[in-house]
């Protein structure tokens, strides 16, 4: 099923994630930065940005702005996105942002598969971000196959005749007084990612499953209760109950006043009352 997504950068301003997943947003993709490791090349509010998406539970992928004109360039860009990730691995993938005009007569893909290549040596899912007059006119090499698609046209529909995982169809979709960019992702990606890196998914627990686990738990607390021998404010009690002939314990003669009693318990309970009588 298609899930519905936004991506982010500093120019967003601060971005409240709460509303984004009330108005439906199911997943992110967040700017890292751009370029090469230089001073100042990182989008400002990238680690701000995951945080807010950590904590308001929402998947999130990070794309990162290229200016590189071959192999080499597509590498270091790469590495300087990878600092910026921090070890971190996002469950929407990682996207090479490939639309800057001074990049056009360079070697397109060699700087496409440099930068793609070293982030899946690192673990990372990776893919190719372009609007559909770039996948259209420059980004038409074979070698661009190997790689996902995600795809940049304003329209009632995608035209790409390529296969493309997200579709960004909108950049005007307001949520909270301010303007995203509305995106569809035909992927599960997170189940993807997660695969890559050897994960699973735990499958859901049925209602009975849940219910026997409790059970498990509640009777496991009070077999350990039962083992702590009678506190001072319960020994009155059992002292009574015992020289009544009410109670005579479990069958090592050991009570348990923390512990559920059963039916059979009180029965008895009731049983030697009325042999009292």
């Amino acid at each position: 099923m298609a899930v519905k997504g936004v991506d982010i950068s500093e120019f967003n301003g601060s971005v409240d994630f709460t509303a984004l997943k009330n108005a439906g947003v199911g997943f992110a993709i967040i700017r890292t930065g751009f370029g090469i490791d230089y001073p100042g090349q990182q989008d400002k509010r990238f680690a701000e940005n995951v945080k807010k998406a950590d904590a308001a539970g929402m998947p999130w992928g990070a794309y990162h702005y290229a200016y590189a004109r071959d192999r080499q360039g597509g590498v270091d860009e790469a590495r300087h996105c990878l600092r910026l990730l921090g070890g971190k691995k996002p469950l929407y993938g990682l996207w090479y942002d490939m639309e800057d005009n001074s990049t056009l007569g360079g070697d397109l893909l060699g700087a496409a598969q440099g930068f793609c290549d070293t982030m899946e040596a690192a673990g990372l899912y990776a893919g190719v971000y372009a609007s559909l007059n770039w996948w259209n006119n420059y980004l038409t090499a074979s070698g661009f196959d190997q790689y996902d698609r995600w795809v940049a046209q304003y329209y009632s529909e995608c035209q790409c005749k390529k296969p493309y995982g997200i579709w960004q169809y909108t950049s005007t979709w307001s949520i909270g007084g301010k303007n995203f960019d509305g995106n569809w992702a035909y992927k599960d990606y997170p189940t993807l990612v997660r695969a890559m890196n050897g994960e699973k998914e735990e499958p859901e627990l049925t209602e009975a499953e849940v219910k026997k686990l409790a059970r498990q738990e509640i009777e496991a607390y009070f077999n350990e209760l039962a083992k702590k021998p009678v506190s001072n404010w319960a020994k009155e009690a059992v002292e009574f109950v015992q020289a009544e002939g009410l109670m005579n314990g479990d069958t090592d003669g050991s009570f348990r006043p923390q512990s559920f009693i059963t039916r059979q318990e009180v029965a008895a309970v009731l049983m030697n009352e009325r042999e009292k009588e």
